[in-house]
């Protein structure tokens, strides 16, 4: 099989998104030298949920709402060509399985640059009309404007320690920028601040937030995934409208912008100091966990046990991290593709 149209645009984006970081700031550590003990193991589970799902005749787009959001499944995508570069794996039709799975649920979602490499775009120019005609954003003071910057730190705060530097995407997800009528539109979306699953002990009750921002004067660029935006202009300065739901409740005024906030900071500081406070030993089986949860309600779909398999957490017990996987992303793209695995990729495809 010849190589497929993505590859490209996959690598040259996820490349960009990798440019500017250290591999040694990620949290709670550099889950590259954790990896290389199980990804077999996790390709392996990914794939036997991908044979069941095609063998009960189900269809990725009767579907589509069980895949993490569009910047979740992309990272995934990037995850498990890693993966399997650092593993010993040679199996074409394992990672070609997978990976076309994943990139056909994209597909049917993304109306634009399939791997974001300047816009992450899901909704058509008349669904964002109709979006913004149904929900009625409200004009924006610059008091408000404070708020909802503020909120939108403590809510990614609490995603990341929720579901570490690694998983990020699969809760804190920001599609656009959509240009409609001189303003710039952006979606945001933090659908599961309230994972039980993976944190039982949670004891707040919001769970689903979604925010909606229009901006004048103001461009933006998305870079392979939502959370990692880049703006030209202050965000606070140029909102213009708004409209912020909590469970599908509206928040209308600056006292409820302001209640809200103060609600959602305490926890966010006290998740983010508890996960970062954990011993290593139990920081490795939460990371797994975390990167497992991303597919649940996939697994969930055909019957296998999402949760890690005690197999995975034996090979990571008692075990070290190991050094220097990937020391450096300061590489050209040529080597980016040689070094992070997308010419084995390209290999595993030219051989089916």
């Amino acid at each position: 099989m010849q190589k497929p149209y993505w590859i490209e645009p996959f690598l040259k984006s996820s490349y960009q998104l990798f440019a500017n970081h250290d591999p040694a700031s990620h949290l709670p550590f550099d889950a590259w030298g954790l990896h290389p003990l199980y990804n077999d193991l996790w390709l392996r589970k990914i794939y036997e949920m991908i044979q069941v799902f095609k063998e009960k005749g189900y269809k990725i787009e009767d579907h589509q709402d069980l895949f993490p959001n569009l910047s979740s499944t992309r990272f995934i995508v990037l995850m498990n060509t890693i993966h399997y570069q650092t593993s010993k794996l040679n199996d074409p039709k394992l990672i070609t399985t997978i990976q076309d799975f994943l990139v056909k649920s994209i597909e049917l979602r993304s109306k634009d640059d399939l791997f974001a490499y300047d816009k992450n775009i899901e909704c058509s120019e008349a669904e964002i009309e109709k979006i913004l005609d149904e929900k009625k954003l409200k004009n924006a003071s610059i008091e408000e404007s404070k708020e909802i910057g503020k909120i939108l730190v403590a809510l990614a705060s609490l995603t990341h320690g929720l579901y570490n530097d690694w998983c990020t995407d699969y809760d804190y997800e920001i599609t656009g920028p959509y240009k409609i009528g001189g303003e710039t539109v952006l979606l945001r979306s933090f659908p599961d601040l309230r994972p039980i699953d993976i944190w039982p002990d949670i004891n707040w009750d919001f769970e689903n937030v979604s925010i909606i921002t229009a901006y004048k004067n103001l461009d933006a660029k998305i870079a392979f995934v939502g959370c990692h935006i880049l703006y030209t202009g202050n965000t606070i300065e140029n909102l213009s409208r708004y409209r912020v739901e909590v469970d599908g409740r509206r928040l209308e005024t600056l006292a409820e912008l302001k209640d809200f906030r103060d609600k959602v900071m305490p926890i966010a500081a006290a998740q983010f100091e508890k996960y970062l406070g954990m011993d290593f030993e139990n920081q490795k089986i939460k990371f797994v966990e975390q990167e497992h949860y991303q597919l649940k309600k996939l697994f969930d779909l055909v019957g296998v046990d999402w949760k890690p398999s005690s197999e995975i957490l034996n090979r990571i017990k008692d075990k070290d991290l190991i050094r220097d996987v990937f020391p450096s992303y300061e590489m050209s793209l040529e080597n980016y593709q040689k070094v992070f695995g997308g010419d084995k990729l390209i290999d595993a495809y030219s051989k089916i």
